[in-house]
């Protein structure tokens, strides 16, 4: 699959089809990294070589990759917006201070739609809510005992 053409998807789906939201290099570089997330999440080798993402992501893994990119695209937004505005002048007014805080729910929302996604998709994976440390499963606590012999090799 091109890199353009998840780039297009990812356009269509931030109703930006004129591009008066988000230049190109940033969309790329969302879609790039939603390659590297999913594919870690999915437990795949995703990578993208001159423009083309490979292996061929298709169905369900194609959509968890657009919203990933979307919610990198929430997080540009929430940076970008994070110095609105409020003015008003005689009866005029205009407020562009909830701007980050709709970005922000937004991206909270498609963050729970991914989530949700990748546990149908993959049900034994465990996300971290702060999506900081990756619990692997199988895990026992080692217990020692005191006044135990252990045999020493020497």
């Amino acid at each position: 699959m091109l890199l353009s053409d998840l780039i297009a998807d990812l356009r269509l789906d931030l109703s930006d089809p004129g591009a008066s939201l988000f230049e190109d290099q940033t969309l790329e570089r969302c879609v790039r990294k939603a390659v590297f997330r999913v594919g870690r999440d999915l437990d795949q080798s995703l990578t993208i070589t001159a423009g083309e993402i490979t292996p061929d992501p298709t169905g369900e893994v194609r959509e968890l990759l657009v919203i990933m990119a979307q919610i990198h695209a929430c997080q540009v937004m929430r940076s970008a917006t994070a110095n609105a505005f409020s003015f008003s002048s005689g009866d005029k007014r205009v407020d562009k201070t909830g701007q980050p805080g709709h970005w922000a729910k937004l991206e909270a929302d498609l963050l729970a739609d991914y989530r949700q996604r990748l546990t149908e998709l993959r049900p034994a994976t465990q996300l971290d809510q702060e999506a900081y440390i990756l619990t692997p499963s199988g895990l026992a606590p080692v217990i020692y005992e005191q006044g135990i012999d252990l045999d020493v090799v020497e």
